[in-house]
Formats: structure tokens, sequence, C-alpha cells
């Protein structure tokens, strides 16, 4: 009766199986060392199975994908981009040596919860997995309740083609993607899980560039890679080219996007994904993951093609309105389990755009002292607007104001300080302008815990710019804090400091037009993030962190990248630095005291932060440092033209 039963199994299998597929089948059981009476049985059901028609859409072929999808023409840069980097073939030829090398081949457990996807995407999504260098994988798959019976037959084909990677469970109840990718979480037993959505495709070297990064450091639990989208055309376009490790960007959107790759162990720790957060599962689950560990890992490498599939929020964000929402409870209940004090808003611009962007309303601030320090000499036509714009404009109700006095000699502005409410502290410096110095004597003279540099050609916009800033530079870690300042036209004259730009400094998105219906790359301009640096025309700090890494260096650097100096020796000593938009004042730029460059203080800045100006953790070297507004590198020789080669 066990061998009839056998027989039939075999071959109920073996009909459902399309071509390749069943040859493979076939091979597998003529090799095993079967009974003579239950090997005749089996070759009948195959002699049975060979006349069967096989389910509509189980010939379908799930073969690796060999030819790298093509750059859509209207992004020339991009494709020029495209066409510098490794071909299929020389990746191929590389892979033997890059495999030999690894001492650690950890296995990469990828899930992927399937729900009727067009047929053909589910198959170049698993090709694509078939398709890669390293071989040292299984696939997870979790049908969700799939009612096409093409999608039905193409898994279950696909598991019994290669039993010995590949687990298939049937979720009987959609349990949405959150149920859905944590029955295959429990199929997983590799050490690490990677995550492939089942009409997108990875490129052909994603998990041999993930395991050569655990090779060379095999501490991190979170690994996330660049990625584009593959539009319905079979076109890429949009590369996502992120920045290192941001926890603040995190906490505006969800960055990491694909290829995500966790260990499995912190995964499960955490209880897997939650239901109840539709469309944004994943940012809940990373929102958590982070809490638990600070080992992540970013590749700056195109791993992952994210289709712009029919119903896919990257062919339109309406197709899942209840994502925004999902994403805005992630964070806000990360806000709760991290003590911050604030309410996780979709801010206007983004509900406009139906983007997934988030801000946070911070409590608890507003009586929080702080002293404005303010840098003159003469030139009352700035400073006075500065001031009254402050005490016109700011709702923050625990602020008070310190201007350093560089020698002022004209009579009008020395009988305006004189007559000032506010407290003037005078720095003689025998007429040699040193703004350094001016930071630290303002910052000794302060008594509050935190304080605000602020140039005097400024103008406060915003009336919440005080607690916005205050809001980040009271979460643990946080150093110093800028805000976005625009030129008197509405132009962008500061969004962060990027370092490499022209060979040494630049500030993010300069002379870019702010506006919120034409939003620049990944939103960055409007979304709180961190920097390497930020500007000291409006920059907040605590006193007993800015005492503690030294001040400003006033030795080598009297005028120039003081401020992107101190930001960085901060990073030196484990703090982050944040840019936040809603920070927002005028600002006309060195109308003070003028633009020159100190040749001395580029030398320094070279020799001592050479490191971040060739790489900027924050600044995708994906990137273009022509300028400052994140465009795709085309021309890997662009540092020739670049204004301070000549100081390297």
């Amino acid at each position: 009766m066990g061998l009839v039963l056998l027989a039939r199994t075999a071959r109920r299998l073996a009909r459902r199986l399309p071509s390749h597929a069943r040859a493979a089948a076939v091979r597998l059981l003529r090799r095993a060392p079967w009974p003579g009476s239950v090997r005749v049985r089996l070759a009948s059901a195959v002699r049975e199975s060979r006349a069967a028609p096989a389910p509509e859409g189980a010939g379908l072929a799930v073969v690796g994908i060999t030819a790298a999808p093509r750059v859509a023409p209207e992004d020339p840069e991009f494709a020029a981009w495209a066409a510098g980097q490794p071909s299929p073939e020389a990746l191929a030829a590389a892979a033997p040596a890059r495999l030999s090398a690894l001492r650690r081949r950890p296995l990469v457990s990828v899930l992927m919860p399937v729900h009727d996807p067009e047929p053909a995407q589910l198959a170049r999504a698993l090709g694509s997995l078939d398709a890669q260098l390293y071989p040292h994988w299984e696939l997870c798959l979790a049908d969700d309740g799939s009612r096409d019976p093409r999608i039905v037959a193409l898994l279950e084909a696909h598991a019994a083609a290669r039993p010995d990677r590949v687990r298939l469970v049937r979720v009987p109840e959609s349990g949405h993607i959150a149920g859905a990718t944590n029955a295959a979480l429990r199929l997983a037993t590799g050490e690490f899980v990677a995550f492939l959505d089942h009409d997108d495709e990875l490129a052909p070297n994603a998990l041999l560039e993930v395991c050569a990064a655990l090779q060379e450091d095999p501490a991190p639990d979170l690994v996330y890679s660049d990625h584009d989208v593959l539009g319905t055309d079979g076109l890429l376009r949009y590369p996502n080219f992120k920045p290192d490790w941001c926890p603040e960007l995190l906490l505006s959107y969800m960055y990491f996007g694909h290829l995500k790759v966790y260990r499995t162990e912190r995964v499960r720790a955490v209880g897997g994904l939650r239901e109840g957060f539709e469309g944004s599962a994943d940012y809940d689950l990373a929102l958590r993951l982070v809490e638990r560990t600070e080992r992540i890992r970013h590749l700056p490498h195109i791993l992952y093609h994210w289709r712009a599939a029919r119903g896919s929020m990257a062919e339109d964000p309406d197709n899942k309105p209840e994502s925004f929402e999902s994403g805005r409870r992630a964070v806000q209940e990360a806000l709760a389990r991290r003590g911050i004090a604030g309410r996780a808003t979709q801010p206007e611009f983004a509900r406009r755009a139906r983007i997934g962007v988030y801000k946070i309303d911070f409590e608890g601030t507003r009586r929080r002292p702080v002293t404005v320090i303010i840098p003159t000499r003469d030139r009352l036509e700035l400073l006075r607007p500065c001031i009254e714009s402050i005490e016109a404009r700011t709702r923050h109700q625990a602020w008070q104001l310190l201007v350093i006095d560089n020698e002022s000699r004209d009579p009008e502005t020395l009988e305006y300080l004189e007559r000032s409410s506010h407290r003037v502290v005078r720095f003689e410096n025998g007429g040699v302008f040193d703004f350094a110095a001016m930071a630290n004597l303002g910052v000794r003279e302060t008594s509050t815990e935190f304080f605000v540099l602020l140039n005097n050609d400024t103008l406060v916009i915003s009336p919440d710019w005080l607690d916005e800033m205050l809001g980040y530079g009271c979460m643990p870690g946080v150093g110093a804090v800028g805000a976005k300042l625009l030129y008197a036209d509405g132009r962008i004259q500061h969004a962060g400091v990027i370092l490499g730009t022209h060979g040494l400094t630049g500030h993010a998105f300069q002379p870019r037009r702010d506006a919120a219906d034409q939003i620049e790359y990944q939103a960055y301009a409007h979304v709180a993030r961190n920097y390497l640096a930020v500007s000291a025309a409006c920059m907040l700090s605590r006193r007993d962190v800015f005492q503690a890494v030294g001040g400003f260096n006033d030795r080598d650097l009297k005028v120039g990248w003081n401020d992107v100096d101190y930001c960085l020796r901060l990073r030196e000593h484990g703090y982050r630095v944040v840019f936040n938009p809603y920070a927002l004042l005028h600002h006309l730029e060195s109308q003070s005291r003028g633009d020159e460059k100190n040749p001395a203080e580029i030398r320094y800045m070279m020799r001592r932060w050479r490191h971040y100006v060739d790489r900027d953790p924050f600044y995708n070297p994906n990137l273009s440092c022509r300028d400052a507004e994140f465009r795709v590198k085309s021309d890997p020789a662009e540092d020739q033209a670049f204004y301070y080669r000549e100081y390297r």
C-alpha cells in the first residue's frame, strides 16, 4: 500500500512540474537507491506525466538572469554612471577569486512573501536569486493565500526542483506582508536574512557584496545597499544612492529601502515584523532593530532593482495610502520607546507630494534656557534687523542674547550697543578678525546649558527655530544642530556641509531654489538628517560638550572652516551632527567680513581631515562632488577640475 501511495504522489508531483524542473526531478528520482518495484512505479508515473498537461502558468521558466537591465535614456548622468560599472560577465569572471578569498561564508536566508504577483515578474525575481554569484543561500517562500493557480504552480514547481535550498510554506489566511514575512522567517536557518519582494530583482553580485563586506568586518547586524527602480518598460531609473548609517534620517523616513540584510537572531529577538503597520512594517522593524544595535553597514552599490509593478508603491504611492499613517505610527512608537518628548507628523509638503516623510513636533523645549551668541563688528544695518527678527518672531520663552563686539568703531553702532537691553561683551584683538576666538569667548561667557552661534547677517523666518534646534540638541549623542539657511531670494544657502565638494567642502543644495513643489534629491533639504558638519552661521551646541572637545580652533582656523573642524572633532568624540530644515532663517552669507580663503587654513584642513575630504560617510561616493546638489557622478575623473586640487 505504501508503494502505491508513493507512486501516486510521484505522479501528482511530476504533473505539476514545468519541463525544466520535471527533468531535474527525474534525474533525482533515478539516482535514488529505490527497490526495484518502486523504481518501476516511479518510471510509470514519469511516463504518464510527460503526456499530461501542466497547469496554466506552470511552464514559466525560472532561469538565472544574465543580462543587466538598461538605464532609461532620459537620465544621461545615470546612464553614464552605469556604463562605467562592471558588466555581468565581468562580475561573473571575478567571482571565483572573490569567493575563494572568503574565510567566512554565512548562509543567507532570502525571505520572500508572495501574494499574486504577475507570474512573469515572480519568475524573474526567482531567477535573479538563482543567478547569484554567492552560492550559500536558501530561499524561504511564504505564499500568502495566492489565488492565481499559475502562482501556486510556479512556487510548488520551484520548491520541488530545488529541495536542498528552497523552502515553501502556504499561509492559509492572508497575514499581509508582516504575517507572510514572519512565516518565511520561521523557515530560515541562515545566520542572516535578506528581504526580496515577489516582483523585484537582485543584482547578480548582491549577496556576494554583502558577504564580502562581512568578511572585512563580521560585526554588522544590519546591512543595507543602494537601489534603483525598474520600470514597467524594463528600464532602470531613479538611483537611490544613500548615506552611511544616519540615525536622524531614519526617524524622517525609511531610507534603508532595499537591499536589507539583517542578522537572523536580531530579527527574531524583536519578534519579527509587527502586524498593524501595513505598508510600513519594514520601517517599524528597522526602527526597533536600530534600538538594539549600532553595528550597521551601508554598501554603496546598487544591489537591488525595485520594480514599479502594478499596485506597488514604486509605481504610485497612492496604491498604499495606509502606509503613510503606518509609518507615522512607527515613528511615534519609536519616540515613546526612546523617551523623546514629541509628536510624529507628516508635514504638509510630504502630504502634497504623497511621500512617507515625517517630522517631530518637539514638546518640553519651550522653557529650556539657551543663549544666542552674535559676534559682530560695526555693520548696524545687519545687526539691528537680526536682533529685531529674534525679538519679534521667536516663540521660545527662555532665550537670552549675548553680543560679542569685535572692536566696533562706527558711532551709530556703538550707541546702539550701549543702549541695548541685551548683554554685550567686548572682544579686543588688535583689529584682527578671529571668528574662532570670538566664538570661544562667547561660550565662556554663557551660563546656560545650550548656546546658539548666530551670524549677524541672519533673519529669523520660522518662529519655532530655537525649539526645533533644541529638540534635536536634547537627544542623547547629538553634539551640534544646524539650521536651513536661505538667501534673500529664497535659494538655499545652507542645508548641511558636505566634505569633498570642489575638493574640500560645500553647502548641500547651494544655490538651489527652496521649493516644496519641486522636491530635491531624496528630500534631503526638507528632512532632518545627519551630516559631518553644519555651518556656525546658525549652530546649536552644548556648553559642556564644546569645552570638552576644545571649542573652536583659534590657532589654525581663525576665519574659515572652524565650524567644520569643530563638528569633525565632535564626531571623533562620538557625537552626531544634525541638520534640521524646520529651523529656518535667511542668511546673506559673508556680508559682514567677505569670503576670502586663507591658503594656510586650506592646507590645515587638507592635512587634518583628508580622510573625510576623500570619503564623506554622509555623501554617497557615487554622487558628484562638482557641486553639492547630489547629482550622479558621471565623470570618474571630475576631481581634476576641482578648485582646491592644488592643495592636495
